[in-house]
């Protein structure tokens, strides 16, 4: 081997070791075993140099998406991520690299990889699902999760990739326009029972009273006695069914004594009716709050009292309205058969838990809905005061 090819083939892996894969080995004219070896370096030069680029240009196209990017192994541990998730989750790349996925999640016991893992196959190697990230300084990231299994190119499966579309302005323009809708509604509501109690109650009111003034007369008629007497009694009817229906649109003693009282009403009501037994239990001095947000506890407790009626067969619940330093919180609890939640997955099942939950979304509430069968069914909320 001559001295110059020696030179030739060390310069070559000394600059091939240090990544310039450009670097090419001259062929001598001889073109004997050493030129062979030197024309096979050169062509593992351009072999590494053609890797190398694909592998930037993948990288650069992997920090340019605007979602956030993670790959995740079979333990749930992070092992890449891209440039969008160390902006928007204010780690840094080492700090999330062999961190647990589920540590960034709002919930971290939520079990959400689990249920990723247990949603995808090769058959089926696509799972959407929303979700909340809570970022390094306590913030909130609404986020659209699309997840897959990776594998090799032999088929090897060797992790999950996360794609996480940040959706929090959507969600936010989503319960602006829910506080919209509820805000029109309750003040729409408040001036239906208005204008029926000040307009058709008092009509009604006054046809009675001068109903009850022909009694005055001396009409010695039976018939005549009997169908002013049914007259009074279906005008009387009438004045308790508006009086129910002005309550059930607004009750007059929820605008004028809040909600506490205003349960403690309605509960009065239904106790008298002997259907099923309620307990209710508030705090003491509990304060009055929000109008809105008012009305909001009301209409919930009283869409739980509903589907109790109407599904549940309960015999008791049991209505505890609690104060806390910064929160509002109510737990309705009934003895009913109870159901299997996952009914609540078909359409036309869950109409109930829906108003409850879009109730709870516009007022930046949380809800947590248990039941089980022949046990019955809980329903616990929190509202921020």
């Amino acid at each position: 081997m001559r001295k110059s090819q020696i030179d030739e083939i060390s310069n070559l892996l000394l600059s091939y070791s240090a990544g310039n894969y450009h670097v090419k080995g001259e062929i001598s004219e001889h073109a004997d075993e050493i030129d062979m070896i030197i024309l096979g370096i050169n062509m593992l030069g351009e072999e590494l140099e053609s890797s190398n680029v694909s592998k930037d240009y993948f990288t650069s196209i992997f920090n340019s998406v605007t979602d956030l990017v993670l790959v995740v192994n079979e333990s749930g541990n992070i092992i890449e991520v891209n440039q969008s998730a160390v902006l928007k989750l204010e780690y840094s790349k080492r700090t999330l690299v062999s961190s647990d996925f589920e540590k960034l999640l709002k919930d971290p016991n939520s079990n959400l990889f689990e249920n990723i893992k247990s949603k995808l196959s090769k058959e089926n190697n696509r799972f959407v699902v929303e979700c909340q990230l809570l970022t390094k300084s306590g913030n909130i990231v609404f986020g659209l999760f699309t997840c897959a299994m990776i594998f090799d190119h032999l088929g090897v499966f060797v992790g999950y990739l996360i794609s996480i579309k940040d959706i929090t302005e959507q969600k936010e323009n989503e319960k602006l326009i829910l506080t919209t809708i509820l805000s029109t509604q309750i003040a729409e509501q408040k001036r239906m029972a208005d204008d029926l109690h000040d307009s058709l109650g008092q009509e009604l009111s006054m046809a009675q009273l001068m109903l009850s003034n022909i009694n005055k007369f001396k009409i010695d008629n039976s018939e005549f006695s009997n169908l002013v007497a049914l007259c009074d009694e279906i005008l009387g009817n009438s004045i308790k069914r508006l009086r129910e229906i002005c309550f059930d649109l607004m009750p007059n003693v929820l605008v004028k004594g809040g909600v506490e009282l205003a349960v403690e009403t309605l509960v009065g009501k239904l106790n008298k009716i002997e259907q099923f037994k309620i307990d209710f239990v508030s705090t003491e001095n509990f304060p009055r709050l929000i109008a809105e947000l008012e009305v909001v506890i009301y209409r919930i407790i009283q869409e739980f009292i509903n589907n109790m009626t109407k599904h549940s067969n309960a015999t008791r619940l049991n209505i505890h309205l609690v104060e806390n330093d910064s929160t509002i919180e109510f737990v309705l609890k009934e003895n009913g058969q109870g159901f299997d939640l996952k009914k609540l997955e078909n359409i036309g099942e869950n109409r109930g838990l829906s108003n409850i939950k879009t109730k709870v979304i516009a007022y930046n509430g949380k809800f947590k809905y248990n039941s089980e069968i022949g046990k019955g069914t809980e329903l616990w909320v929190e509202f921020p005061k």
